[in-house]
């Protein structure tokens, strides 16, 4: 096994992980858990940073976009991270901001970015454009629902324009996926 190989899996175990627990973080509300959250992130932006810097002249450019589309989409999630951080409230406010579906959409798409060795014939580019726009009817509906919360009590606005933002930024992690598709795409056909 490559070290290029081990990189790739290893990055890809720390994704599903980092998902999961912000997964479980958002429902529970857990202390804890964002502390192990917050060491994971860091955890996996020091392997690709190690992969990075490790890199010689022999990889291959898809090889240097996955870890720098991986760095952008790990800062996207230290973001997300720090907006749960004011998540204060122990009682989830609305159990109808899905943020695990989302989750769940982009964990495979993240994983399969990783693995790929060549994206001009290994990316869906249909299928990402297809999960970004049910990503972002999602944020669109989950909007409307946390706007609901907010005439219905002012005090929720701290609450509710959090989970605005993280909803915000993992569209913002589908759009890079699909910008890199699209891009792959177009340099295979040139």
């Amino acid at each position: 096994m490559t070290t290029e190989t081990t990189d790739r899996l290893l990055i890809e175990t720390n994704f599903e992980n980092l998902v999961n627990k912000s997964k479980k973080y958002i429902k529970s509300r857990n202390e804890n858990e964002l502390v192990t959250l917050k060491s994971d992130v860091e955890n996996l932006r020091e392997r690709v940073n190690t992969a990075l810097d490790t890199m010689g002249s022999g990889h291959e450019a898809n090889y240097l976009t996955t870890l720098k589309l991986t760095l952008s989409i790990i800062h996207k999630f230290t973001c997300s991270v720090e907006l749960m951080e004011n998540l204060k409230s122990k009682k989830p406010l609305c159990e109808e901001f899905d943020t695990k579906q989302m989750l769940d959409i982009l964990l495979p798409n993240i994983k399969s970015v990783i693995e790929c060795d060549n994206w001009a014939e290994d990316l869906d580019t249909i299928k990402l454009e297809r999960d970004y726009a049910f990503i972002e009817s999602l944020e669109d509906q989950h909007k409307r629902v946390l706007l609901s919360y907010l005439i219905q009590d002012w005090r929720n606005m701290d609450e509710v324009l959090t989970l605005l933002k993280i909803g915000e930024i993992y569209k913002n992690i589908a759009e890079k996926l699909v910008s890199l598709s699209l891009l792959s795409s177009y340099v295979g056909k040139h």
